[in-house]
């Protein structure tokens, strides 16, 4: 059995870095965190008065394949004129809330950047670089500085988490965790969350105003 190498010790750390990544990326890395599915916000209503509309699936290839086939866990929420409707779904059923709009107490909305993780994985992979200077190796070195920046920024890019929600008079809370999926390609903007909290707390302050007689 031949000696154990630096190529041998940069495929190990490569088999376990894809082992972890690859969930993380494609769907478990970001806990709770949902896909957008379908996403729409205008401050003039469609044709169905809906004026925001944002449905979110569970993250992962799975997922993925199960939206194919129309029966994948789904958490939706839609703002018309008069109401606020959120909604989860799953196999083994749905729970739906409907609110007059005038109930919305507050709206809320923030961004969370994976900035240490992405550290993290950039440190480990200069750690599998060091080792490869050690050994004399140039190539390595070069080749996991070049792989460990990829997939730093690939985990801060991939894993950006965009919060949104509402709280009741009564003080429950409704909320959407969102982050950039990888198959749809699709996401939400910290710009897109200011017009839409912009447009509930509008139709919320229309209801508000007093009613001509």
């Amino acid at each position: 059995m031949g000696s154990f190498s630096v190529w041998h010790g940069a495929i190990v750390l490569l088999i376990v870095v894809l082992a972890l990544l690859i969930p993380s990326l494609l769907g478990g890395g970001a806990r709770g965190a949902l896909v957008v599915k379908k996403f729409f916000h205008s401050a003039t209503p469609r044709e169905d008065g809906v004026y925001v509309e944002i449905v979110g699936r569970q993250s992962g290839l799975i997922a993925w394949l199960l939206a194919l086939l129309k029966i994948d866990p789904t958490l939706e929420m839609r703002v018309r004129y008069t109401k606020v409707e959120y909604m989860v779904s799953n196999f083994s059923g749905f729970n739906r809330v409907v609110l007059p709009i005038e109930s919305v107490a507050t709206i809320f909305f923030g961004v969370s950047r994976p900035w240490v993780q992405a550290i993290i994985w950039l440190l480990l992979f200069l750690g599998g670089a060091w080792f490869a200077a050690e050994l004399g190796s140039t190539p390595a070195v070069l080749g996991l500085i070049a792989l460990g920046l990829l997939v730093a920024i690939l985990v801060f890019v991939l894993n950006r988490q965009r919060t949104i929600g509402f709280t009741d008079v009564t003080g429950e809370t409704y909320r959407l965790v969102l982050k950039r999926s990888v198959i749809e390609g699709r996401e939400i903007t910290e710009q897109t969350l200011d017009e839409i909290s912009r447009i509930v707390l509008a139709l919320v302050d229309e209801h508000k105003k007093p009613q001509r007689s």
